[in-house]
């Protein structure tokens, strides 16, 4: 397991300096407030990604990240790195991949969406495919659409184990891919100082 952060400014010796967190569905960016108090104590610059709730234009979502991220040329430095729970995963690899020169080095994902779990079957059995959100992740397909975004960037995965609305998906085929788990549910993933750390940590590589 990677030591954890300490006080010393994470930016000092990489090449990171801006962490933008994207937020998942039914999930106000403030939810992420404690990940990006931590980071910014550490002397990263944090912004939050501010999307609707639900029923986005996922089109319209992935192209104003892709946006955001957008660099000039391939010689732009990769200062940026992407910090995401639940379906902002989902958004982030969609525009990482849109993208063909970005300022992204690093993609932190926290139970992300890959696999379907109990309440987006439940919310499905209701719903069907009213909510775009839960049309994506309830079809295989297109909730591992992305899974190799892109195969320069240095990535964490940590699942929260148990978790009540995703599934863990195998990414040993990934190389550039570190997986971790920890004993979180699928909302207090985003909430424990054990996982602010882990995060801290592996940007600061």
């Amino acid at each position: 397991m990677n030591a954890p952060a300490t006080s010393q400014d994470l930016s000092a010796n990489h090449q990171i300096r801006r962490v933008i967190l994207v937020h998942g569905l039914l999930e106000p960016a403030w939810a992420l407030g404690l990940i990006g108090r931590f980071l910014n104590r550490h002397g990263l610059k944090v912004e939050y990604w501010h999307d609707r709730l639900a029923f986005r234009r996922l089109d319209e979502s992935v192209d104003r990240l892709a946006s955001t991220i957008a660099s000039v040329s391939s010689d732009t430095p990769k200062d940026t790195a992407l910090v995401t729970h639940s379906f902002g995963d989902w958004v982030s690899r969609a525009a990482i991949a849109k993208t063909s020169h970005h300022r992204v080095g690093a993609l932190v994902s926290l139970a992300p969406v890959m696999k379907a779990g109990v309440l987006p079957t439940l919310a499905w059995c209701v719903s069907r495919n009213l909510m775009p959100e839960i049309a994506v992740i309830m079809n295989a397909e297109q909730a591992q659409a992305n899974l190799d975004c892109d195969p320069d960037l240095r990535r964490l995965v940590i699942w929260a184990k148990p978790d009540e609305s995703l599934r863990q998906c195998d990414l040993s085929h990934l190389s550039n891919v570190t997986v971790r788990q920890i004993w979180a549910t699928h909302l207090t993933i985003v909430l424990q100082p054990n996982v602010h750390r882990m995060i801290g940590s592996f940007l600061q590589r």
